[in-house]
């Protein structure tokens, strides 16, 4: 999924999330697509 260039970084997918979220024009605090689900990972609920 992330290629080979991929680093262990443990912020790299927070920082995929963030701008995957300002290319749907959707926010973190009030999400409509990508959801957070703390100890779990992120959920897509598509609109």
């Amino acid at each position: 999924v992330w290629g080979a260039g991929w680093n262990a970084d443990p912020d790299y997918l927070k920082v995929f999330v963030r701008r995957l979220r300002q290319k749907l024009g959707d926010a973190a605090t009030h999400p409509r697509y990508i959801h957070t689900e703390w100890g779990v990972g992120y959920r897509f609920a598509g609109g």
